[in-house]
């Protein structure tokens, strides 16, 4: 890989807010039928005024956290639909009454937040890195990049950076992965909080960083469950097929990024995140992924075990990038990693961004093959870290903190 490049590629993008007091930020009561004043200490800094949620309604929920993976795991065969407009609104759902609202914030206010960010230096994760391990391989029949599955379960989970990393629901054939980028915000794909066949909310999903094994006490669960507070997702990936804008935000009722750390993410230019996840001569490539695959899925690892964490002992090289957003940036690639059903949600990140920091770069979304096989080398799709990205998780961090 070569880090000296970066310096003359498209300028990196990366934000992380810090803790604050939720107190400062305030909210007002969600109430029936009513709009949301929405205020932000960050967005005074900023010059932002207070901003308004528009009343959505109440939504159909699902409340028995058999959090979002579809029963097959989705394929994008609508990935390559092109951005008509500025993706600006979104869906803010609150988890403990069900009543929706429409955020419909112009991008310069957003990413006013961000700069605002960016100048107080507030970038990054809040630790510092793990190398990944390298492991045999336990190949096995089942699998996606070449035919064959390399994915080995995890016994590291309470290490950083992967304790920031968890499972949300997690039956046999359910369940999804999130990463927490904030101290209570957890980063996941849209369609793990939404089920836009059903038009059915998740709000019952629980997160559970570090996990490992069902056993539903503190040697499975370290960090312990967290269940939601808001959820969010851009309102585009609900009104339409494609899958470009599946992408979401959990917004936990608790903080466990206070005791297990959190991941910054940032928004690369294609050459530069070539260089910091393809594989050359050395294989010195850095970009890896980690979720908890629903072990009941066609796909599966072999000799899964249900709520563990599986990694692919090779890295995730990049195959094409595509679908086009708002500012111009691709916001897809499609990705080598081996993924099964249970896995979407969760990060594709590198561990040496500034040369020591671990910053998530994209989110694990679909399978872009009907049917894997040995000559599918990227069988995977990821939506993209992108600048719009960055300015949405500013703008959700800053207001509920």
């Amino acid at each position: 890989m070569n880090a000296m490049r970066l310096c003359g590629a498209v300028a990196p993008l990366i934000f992380s807010l810090a803790s604050a007091n939720a107190a400062e930020n305030p909210l007002s009561q969600p109430l029936l039928g009513q709009d949301l004043r929405v205020e932000s200490t960050l967005a005074a800094k900023a010059g932002v005024p207070a901003q308004v949620w528009q009343w959505a309604g109440v939504v159909n929920a699902d409340r028995s956290d058999s959090a979002g993976e579809p029963p097959a795991y989705a394929k994008d065969s609508a990935d390559q639909e092109k951005a008509g407009k500025e993706s600006t609104r979104w869906i803010a759902v609150n988890v403990k009454t069900g009543y929706s609202y429409r955020v419909d914030v112009p991008r310069e206010v957003s990413h006013k937040l961000y700069r605002q960010a960016v100048q107080a230096g507030l970038t990054g994760s809040n630790q510092g890195t793990a190398i990944a391990e390298s492991e045999a391989a336990d190949a096995g029949t089942k699998g996606w990049s070449d035919g064959v599955d390399t994915r080995t379960r995890r016994f590291d989970n309470t290490t950083f950076p992967f304790r920031a990393m968890g499972q949300l629901g997690g039956g046999e054939t359910s369940g999804c992965s999130g990463t927490l980028v904030g101290r209570r915000h957890v980063l996941t794909a849209a369609h793990c909080l939404y089920n836009r066949d059903t038009e059915t909310w998740y709000l019952s999903t629980i997160f559970r960083p570090g996990r490992e094994g069902t056993c539903n006490n503190a040697t499975c669960e370290p960090y312990g469950e967290h269940t939601g507070e808001w959820f969010f997702t851009p309102e585009s990936y609900r009104t339409s097929t494609s899958w470009r804008d599946d992408f979401g935000i959990m917004v936990l009722d608790t903080a466990p990024g206070d005791t297990t750390g959190w991941l910054g993410y940032v928004a690369i230019g294609e050459s530069s995140l070539r260089d910091y996840c393809d594989d050359d001569s050395s294989g010195s490539g850095r970009c890896f992924n980690r979720g908890y695959p629903a072990c009941g899925l066609s796909g599966a690892p072999a000799s899964c075990q249900q709520g563990w964490a599986y990694q692919d002992t090779n890295n995730c090289q990049i195959g094409s990038f595509s679908s086009v957003d708002a500012d111009g940036w691709n916001a897809r690639y499609s990705t080598a990693c081996d993924l099964s059903g249970g896995h979407s949600g969760s990060a594709v990140y590198t561990d040496v961004w500034a040369g020591s920091s671990d910053v998530v770069v994209g989110i694990a979304s679909t399978q872009t093959c009907s049917t894997c096989s040995a000559s599918d080398d990227f069988p995977n799709g990821i939506r993209r870290i992108t600048p719009e990205v960055l300015d949405w998780i500013a703008y959700f961090k800053s207001t509920r903190p």
